[in-house]
């Protein structure tokens, strides 16, 4: 399934993908993106959109993105959500938008699929005003910043890993007895790597793709910040 996202935007495209789908569909994409690269599957979770993590942000962005939504996708995406989290939301309306949005709660009847289409609009349109820069992710959720040439990235970090895995197996084998020759004496294999040196490596290894990425995360957004500034220029 990575090799046709195996490449520059090819994660966002992925990742898109995946926020747009229903619940059942995303796991399934999430069970064989685990199978190819867990670290795939494990980014995705971190950069994932849903609307229940949208209402843990400031109310003035909620405002900036509820505003830009029709009264009915409204009523009908957050029709189900507890009593508080509804509140929310009618919140970030003025008193006559609240009152229609509850009147349409009232008086419609959606079906599950009607209200995950409308749920599905809520998150691209969140993605679309992040893309276009109206939402800034370095203020308001920066583990959502996506970093450049981040496909490279997690493959990388995988190959690493793998590389790894593979090297304390071969340890772990080379300890092991030679089968017995027919003599009462044991044959001791000498291993060139202590299993404790290569455990320490592994981490090395993680700990240095952290900070590459870090780092990486970093530069996009220095970019984008001059970028902003040139423009104002």
């Amino acid at each position: 399934m990575l090799n046709r996202y195996n490449k520059k935007g090819g994660f966002i495209q992925l990742l898109v993908l995946i926020e747009t789908s229903s619940k059942q569909k995303q796991d399934q994409f999430l069970n064989l993106i685990a199978q190819e690269n867990p670290l795939w599957e494990e980014a995705i979770k971190k950069k994932t959109i849903t609307i229940e993590r949208v209402l843990k942000w400031d109310p003035v962005y909620l405002s900036e993105i509820f505003s830009r939504l029709q009264p009915l996708t409204i009523a009908v995406a957050f029709r189900n959500f507890p009593p508080a989290q509804l509140e929310q939301v009618l919140n970030c309306f003025s008193s006559t938008d609240k009152r229609k949005i509850q009147n349409l709660i009232s008086e419609t009847q959606p079906s599950p699929g009607e209200i995950s289409t409308c749920a599905m609009k809520v998150i691209t349109e969140v993605r679309e005003l992040m893309k276009l820069g109206v939402l800034k992710m370095d203020k308001i959720d920066p583990e959502l910043l996506i970093p450049e040439n981040i496909e490279e990235s997690l493959n990388s970090k995988g190959h690493a890993i793998s590389h790894i895995d593979t090297a304390i197996g071969e340890t772990t084998q080379s300890k092991k007895p030679a089968a017995s020759t027919g003599s009462h004496e044991a044959v001791t294999v000498s291993v060139d790597v202590p299993s404790v040196e290569v455990e320490s490596f592994k981490k090395k290894i993680i700990a240095l793709t952290n900070e590459i990425n870090h780092l990486k995360s970093e530069n996009a957004l220095l970019k984008s910040k001059l970028e902003q500034i040139k423009k104002i220029a």
